[in-house]
């Protein structure tokens, strides 16, 4: 689950700098579901996890944020230490594998962001970690994963014969306080048997007159929604909620995203 990329987590930030979407969602979500604890895993340079807790005072919830990159964890303190001292005190940052960590606390809401789940590329990864945020969550509590929708055409493209894997630039941002601006090309082939999504994503970084280039290889697990389904039920979860974007909208064949939510059951459920 280590990547180039996770090596530079301002990198990291500059390349989602532009996109809030889900960062407004998760607020809202908190908001509607007043939880008392929540459970951030994959937590990152803590893109969600630190809004989150510039919101906890008010809402009355703590967050813990678990990663297994010392790197972004670094990062995610290194920003933590510029909010509040209310959203501090709410917030907790440990190092962990969503797949392995284990805790004595229960949660009533468990998240896994930003297309975290794609890092798990196995099956038995998937389930360690379906199984891993039931036992976590309290009696009703929830656990929230979101996914972009695979990008079928690009895949069609790298299953010509012979293969093809375009290059494209998707990704040009400058960070408006220092003038850092991020390049990112990216070329992406599909293994249609294993679900699984080669990306290589190539960085040119601008900084003042310095320029340097990097290589990020990205392999990925391509989840369809009924698959979504089928892991939380397996786990023992009931679906509460699909939406197709960031909005709460019903999902269509035209989603950008699926945000799926499993409910565990109360003791009298099950």
């Amino acid at each position: 689950m280590t990547h180039e990329i996770y090596q530079h987590p301002a990198d990291y930030d500059l390349e989602h700098e532009q996109d809030e979407r889900d960062i407004r969602f998760y607020r809202d979500l908190i908001r509607r579901w007043s939880p008392t604890r929540v459970l951030d895993l994959a937590c990152g340079s803590g893109r969600i996890t630190l809004p989150l807790a510039s919101i906890a005072a008010d809402v009355g919830f703590d967050v813990v944020g678990v990663d297994l990159s010392d790197a972004m964890l670094d990062r995610a303190r290194e920003k933590l230490s510029e909010l509040e001292p209310s959203a501090r005190q709410h917030l907790r940052l440990v190092k962990g594998d969503m797949r392995t960590w284990e805790s004595d606390e229960r949660f009533d809401i468990v998240l896994i962001t930003c297309s975290s789940i794609t890092h798990l590329l196995t099956l038995e990864d998937q389930l360690d970690v379906w199984r891993r945020a039931f036992s976590l969550l309290t009696d009703g509590g929830r656990f929230v994963v979101d996914v972009t929708m695979p990008n079928l055409q690009a895949f069609g493209d790298s299953l010509q014969t012979p293969p093809r894997a375009l290059l494209e630039v998707d990704l040009d941002s400058t960070d408006a306080s220092t003038g850092r601006r991020l390049v990112r090309y990216k070329a992406t082939t599909f293994d249609l048997f294993e679900q699984r999504a080669t990306i290589r994503f190539f960085y040119d970084r601008f900084e003042g007159a310095d320029h340097d280039r990097y290589l990020s290889d990205f392999e990925s697990h391509v989840y369809f929604p009924s698959e979504l389904r089928l892991l939380f039920l397996h786990a023992g979860f009931a679906i509460d909620a699909v939406w197709g974007d960031y909005r709460f909208t019903r999902p269509r064949s035209s989603s950008r995203e699926i945000v799926m939510v499993g409910k565990r059951p109360g003791s009298s459920e099950r």
